[in-house]
């Protein structure tokens, strides 16, 4: 589409019977068209309609308060969580982040399982772990100690070295990454 406008307009009227035919072509020659030129219209102004006023009595509009803020609401699978991390720091070696012996998570799916934890599912018990072993205090322990317990304090097995190292290095990237 062109953006200048055609400077004229054409309109045709209905063929009347008076039209001549073209013997050779067999065609009709239709007469009578009237042809307006733009130049030659009325102009005409158009003149926007002014705004109502309100009133004198209205009150004025108070402004919108913005909406309050959402409560934030907490997945039930972190209360359970929470819930049994409160039940497991009753353990002397969980609460002082003392390093687990390998495989602890039978040990604490026997004592949800005995103490009917409803809700406390696999992996609920699986991200409190993961929670516990990646906390800086466990770490320090495990890089610096000897042994792994059991939760109810007694010694299982031994920290070696690769677990040491491991440890440190975790360490050494978390202290990297804050500075």
């Amino acid at each position: 589409m062109t953006d200048t406008p055609k400077k004229t307009l054409s309109i045709t009227r209905k063929p009347a019977n008076s039209g001549t035919v073209n013997a050779t072509a067999g065609t009709i020659q239709r007469t009578g068209k009237r042809i307006i030129r733009r130049d030659e219209l009325p102009q005409v102004q158009r003149i926007p309609a002014p705004k109502p006023k309100p009133p004198a009595s209205a009150k004025p509009k108070k402004p919108r308060k913005p909406p309050a803020p959402k409560k934030q609401v907490t997945p039930p699978s972190q209360l359970k969580m929470r819930e049994l991390n409160d039940r497991l720091n009753a353990f002397r070696v969980w609460f002082n982040c003392q390093p687990l012996a390998i495989g602890i998570e039978k040990e604490i799916f026997r004592l949800v399982n005995e103490e009917h934890f409803p809700g406390a599912s696999k992996n609920v018990v699986q991200k409190l772990l993961r929670m516990h072993v990646n906390h800086g205090v466990y770490l320090q322990n495990l890089k610096h100690g000897t042994d792994r317990y059991q939760l109810d304090g007694t010694p299982d097995g031994t920290i070696d070295d690769y677990q040491r190292q491991l440890a440190t290095d975790t360490l050494t990237t978390r202290l990297q990454g804050k500075s």
